[in-house]
């Protein structure tokens, strides 16, 4: 009998609708003709260039292929052999330097046939590294919201139109004033004075971050109007008060390359670092010691520290833990002498003047800390003061603004914005109509600084050259070049950078191009004449005793006090719109794409807010008000938070009124829609919480002393990767201990310290020989073996990875670095909080908790209780950054349970991933019990869920993505490759040149990326590597050692410098 079933792929099919229809009939469309696609017959016999074409048709990714693929008008000089045209499939390196007003750092930025799409740290002659904002920042080349011409009342217009209008309204009376950043490129402060003298303008300088109290401290003590140069690398013992010099403050890049290099135990002496902080911060989870203070107490604890360190006693905290660690602080720095370093993030010229005296007090100044030339933070607060003042008075006639954004991040914003309101001839040179371009009658786009020339100087001594590694997308000019336009002069920017160079490095123009090119091989030169050091200037001021006075009468009140804080992704707020740093889980709080009040357990539970938070359990909703102004922002408990006070973090809050800073600026509902504000704007993440700071004396200070905190009954949704917070008791995840413990065993070959013992199974057999077959009998688990192995070691190559706890700071610089490298996914936060974030590689971070196993037996609590109790960290944990990645295990028990062998080992130790193989079982991913394996739930790059979110989406910005890696599809799993796209191309280079691959020609993302070198990746078989000698040192471990899989991951013991009493 036949089947007579009818089958239908869909109700549209079983109904036959229309459009069914209209689809089904386009299975195989004919060919177009090209004049039926443009919709005009004109078109086809028209005679309009390439150029116009593509105008005309309007494609960004186009115009991107476009700007990548065309000969460079100026020849720029890669780092490596300089190659007669782009040869696809070969990857070029560019030295150029990073600069946005606060992280400064030499970069090597790669270029695949032409584009840029990975930004890496110069190690052979740069300064500072590439963190997590600098490697990602390469996304904002290609950010689709980026401004494609020049604008004049809100309409694109050419840069003739914009410059009759600016040089029109110079004309017009009225004060003139260029409002920028800290300016470090010699060229362009030439550029900035000719226009200042052409127009009779003045400079004003203002900072995103205010440090200007650093910089009126340093004159006060020293003469000199410079910001301290602090010496991390000289220092054996460093207290920080408030000042998150790893992860935010001051000159970062630079600060925690410096300090690792003295956190090594076996050195001869590794450094202490003491905090005092209100908020956990990256560097309070890196110190020694840390004491939990409110703001109000910054300033007692600087002077009750030089009151110890001048007089011997001191009677702000006459006991207490702050009295005690006050005490171990004082004799810590008197023994380091010149080798100690006191420094405070506090904005405060009081608290500054008090930190300077005391680094006098113990002699440091020349060894840990100087003040030379140091360019960085010249933001002049008061001066900014008195021009918002003047634009409100209506005398301001044409205000010129450069890498400044006042309407977002200056504390009286509002009093900002009405202001520039009254200025007639307002003009910004962003190239994103942000929060104050926006508000600008005109803007004139400057490129990104991936298509700049330019040139920075932190010293006047060295300078560092940027470079263009592509042709500008857009329709830009250099800022510089806008300035001399308006100053009466027609300059080429790339010109005057070379003219620069000229007088700085080669009076004889005979050699200039060969210096030039050996400047541009390097990104840097050191200028032949050296200007004479800065003049001491007047020191009169606030004196010491006034300073002590001010600081000592500082009262909190009896409502909570603020601490505002920068994360360490987002930083001041320029890369809001970066989807990848929003995804990026924050390194402490671990919560992603989104800002929150952090607060004190027993504050919560006393307020009986929300104290857990996962994929159901929400966050309760609190209103905080400071100074006059409140927001609302959800409640996120935070251990180590001083009882007493809350946190939030800057930078968030972005684009208030629709401002088209980024796609990934705005919250989105569990569809990827925008979450829309009353107005019918996207509401942005998080608040702005810039005005809630205090004003002291004109300067900002981040904190407020009598903060009012109100729960508003509503809940809120945060997305956290990681909800449990300690190790609960098991020392094969985290292994650690004290400094004193381990020079005692220092020489104890590895796996038999005390610290680092081999893991052992109990089997029945008499294996120590003693006649007794009893718990002391086991064997190391590589002694287990459940088929024939594979040899390994000594044959051909065996890839694998180091990771040193003590000097892994928790950065996130390596997550975001895997992340470009490896064209991972970004899958916006509704995913997240489901737990289905891409990372290949994430930083598992632990606090320690108060309880144990042996601590439950002594009190008779049961051990399901006991387990209970561990989960829950202390009030004032000590903290562990774990990176985990795929271990690439020997034994690996993924690959036993693929059922279609999409997971294999390869013979150089890989676990390798098969993609056109694998079917989406998911059985790898239950069995590894590291929990490092992903899938692919979505087509993330084409399902609407995620158009705000992936970058892939944009078809512009996918250009970022790298061609040498997949991009994986729905229904597969990923995970950590090594970079094997890099091991083959290492050996491609190492095979050309006839050498064996050594050492130094192979790297990975992460251990490219990593500042404190605490990721270390070679061939184990090569014992001259580093890896492999690191992998043998005694404090080397494979985590979950007991499990028995053989990992080609090593990890090493994290080493306190703590007493042995108080570890």
């Amino acid at each position: 009998m036949a089947n007579n079933k009818r089958y239908w792929t869909g109700l549209d099919d079983l109904h036959q609708t229309d459009a069914f229809q209209k689809l089904q009939g386009q299975e195989f469309p004919q060919h177009q003709a090209i004049d039926e696609a443009l919709g005009n017959e004109g078109l086809t016999s028209a005679t309009t260039g390439r150029r116009d074409f593509l105008k005309f048709m309007g494609f960004s990714l186009a115009a991107a292929t476009l700007a990548a693929c065309e000969t460079p008008v100026v020849k720029s000089i890669p780092y490596t052999n300089k190659p007669e045209e782009i040869t696809p499939g070969v990857a070029n390196y560019y030295a150029s330097t990073f600069y946005n007003g606060y992280d400064f750092c030499n970069v090597f930025v790669k270029t695949r046939e032409g584009r840029p799409i990975f930004i890496q740290s110069n190690r052979k002659t740069g300064v500072g590294h590439a963190n997590a904002r600098v490697n990602s920042s390469v996304l904002g080349l290609y950010d689709s919201a980026r401004l494609s011409a020049p604008r004049l009342q809100g309409e694109e217009v050419s840069w003739e139109e914009l410059d009759s209008f600016v040089n029109n309204g110079l004309s017009q009376p009225g004060r003139k004033v260029v409002l920028t950043n800290t300016v470090l490129s010699p060229t362009l402060r030439r550029a900035i004075k000719e226009f200042c003298e052409s127009n009779k303008a003045d400079h004003v300088t203002i900072d995103a971050i205010s440090h200007s109290a650093l910089r009126e401290a340093a004159r006060l003590h020293s003469g000199m109007d410079v910001f301290p140069s602090y010496e991390f690398k000289a220092a054996t013992m460093v207290v920080s008060v408030g000042a998150d010099f790893l992860g935010t403050w001051g000159d970062s890049a630079y600060y925690e390359d410096e300090w690792v290099q003295t956190r090594l135990p076996e050195l001869e002496e590794m450094s202490r670092l003491r905090v005092f902080e209100s908020v956990m911060s990256l560097t309070g989870t890196n110190s020694d010691y840390r004491t939990m203070i409110k703001p109000s107490e910054h300033g007692k604890v600087v002077v009750a520290l030089h009151d110890l360190l001048s007089s011997g006693s001191q009677s702000l905290f006459p006991d207490g833990p702050i009295a005690a660690a006050l005490i171990r602080a004082q004799q810590e720095l008197k023994m380091a002498g010149s080798k100690a370093l006191v420094v405070s993030g506090v904005n405060d010229v009081n608290i500054q003047l008090v930190v300077a005296k005391i680094n006098a007090l113990l002699g440091a100044e020349g060894t840990t800390v100087n003040y030379v030339n140091n360019q960085l933070f010249q933001g002049d607060d008061v001066k900014f003061s008195e021009l918002v003042q003047d634009m409100n008075q209506g005398s301001v006639g044409t205000l010129v603004m450069l890498d400044v954004n006042p309407a977002y991040n200056a504390i009286h914003k509002e009093a900002f914005r009405t202001g520039l309101e009254k200025v007639s001839t307002s003009v910004s040179l962003s190239g994103f109509s942000d929060e104050t371009a926006s508000r600008c009658k005109a803007i004139a786009p400057a490129p990104h600084w991936l298509e700049s020339w330019g040139d920075l100087s932190l010293d006047g001594e060295r300078v560092d050259l940027v470079q263009p590694t592509i042709q500008p997308l857009f329709n830009t000019r250099p800022s510089g070049q806008s300035l001399f336009a308006w100053a009466g002069k027609e300059v080429n920017w790339y010109d005057e950078v070379r003219r620069t160079h000229r007088a700085d490095y080669t009076p004889d123009q005979m050699y200039s191009n060969l210096s030039w090119s050996e400047s541009l091989h390097d990104g840097y030169y050191n200028k032949l004449v050296v200007k004479a050091e800065m003049a001491k200037q007047d020191a009169s001021g606030t004196s010491l005793e006034t300073a002590k006075r001010v600081l000592s009468s500082n009262q909190g009140g009896d409502n909570f006090e603020l601490d505002l804080y920068i994360k360490m992704c987002i930083g001041a707020g320029e890369q809001a719109g970066n989807p990848m740093l929003q995804e990026t889980p924050d390194p402490v709080s671990k919560v992603t794409w989104d800002n929150y009040v952090t607060m004190a357990r027993v504050d919560m539970e006393a307020m009986g807010l929300n104290t857990y938070i996962a994929q159901r359990d929400k966050a309760s909703v609190v209103k905080v008000t400071a100074n006059g102004r409140s927001v609302e922002l959800p409640a996120f408990m935070q251990p180590g938070q001083a009882p007493g006070t809350i946190g939030i973090a800057l930078g968030y809050g972005r684009g208030d009124n629709g401002e088209a800073i980024g796609r990934a600026a705005y919250q989105t509902q569990e569809n990827g829609e925008y979450v829309m504000t009353p107005d019918g704007l996207p509401m942005p993440i998080g608040a702005n919480v810039f005005g809630l700071a205090e004003l002291v004396g004109r300067v900002p200070r981040y904190s407020a002393f009598d903060v009012s905190v109100e729960a508003t009954g509503a809940e809120y949704a945060l997305a956290a990767t990681q909800i449990h917070n300690t190790v609960m008791d098991r020392d094969s995840v985290v292994k650690e201990t004290t400094l004193s413990a381990f020079k005692k065993e220092a020489d104890k070959p590895k796996g038999f310290a005390s610290w680092n013992r081999n893991h052992t199974l109990t089997v029945h057999e008499d294996v120590n020989g003693d006649g007794v077959i009893d718990a002391s009998d086991g064997k190391k688990t590589s002694a287990f073996d459940m088929w024939k192995s594979h040899p390994v070691e000594g044959v051909g190559h065996r890839w694998g990875m180091t990771v040193d706890l003590s000097t892994c700071t928790g950065c996130s610089a390596c997550v975001t670095a895997c992340h470009i490298e490896n064209n991972v996914p970004v899958v916006g936060k509704d995913e997240v909080r489901r737990h289905r974030d891409m990372h290949w590689l994430r930083i598992d971070r632990y606090y320690a908790s108060d309880w144990s196993q042996e601590k439950g037996a002594e009190e008779g609590v049961g051990v399901i209780s006991s387990y209970t109790k561990m989960e829950d960290p202390s009030a004032n944990p000590q903290t562990v950054h774990m990176p985990m990645m795929c271990q690439h295990c020997n034994h690996a028990p993924c690959e036993t349970v693929c059922p279609v062998a999409a997971t294999t080992h390869s013979n150089e130790g890989l676990n390798q991933m098969t993609y056109n193989r694998c079917i989406g079982t998911r059985y790898c991913a239950n069995n590894c019990p590291y929990k490092v394996r992903r899938f692919n739930w979505f087509n993330y790059q084409g399902y609407s869920k995620f158009q705000h979110s992936n970058p892939a989406q944009d078809s512009l910005t996918r250009m970022v993505l790298n061609p040498d890696v997949t991009v994986r599809a729905r229904g597969v799993i990923e995970k950590c490759s090594m970079c094997i796209q890099m091991i083959q191309s290492s050996k491609l280079e190492a095979k050309k040149q006839g050498v064996p691959l050594k050492d130094d020609m192979v790297s990975c993302a992460c251990s490219d990326a990593c500042p404190t070198n605490a990721i270390s990746f070679g061939d184990l078989n090569d014992t001259e590597s580093v890896v492999s000698q690191r992998s043998k040192n005694n404090r080397s471990y494979h985590a979950l050692e007991e499990v028995g899989i053989q990992p080609n991951i090593f990890y090493m013991t994290k080493v306190r410098n703590v007493d042995e009493t108080e570890a």
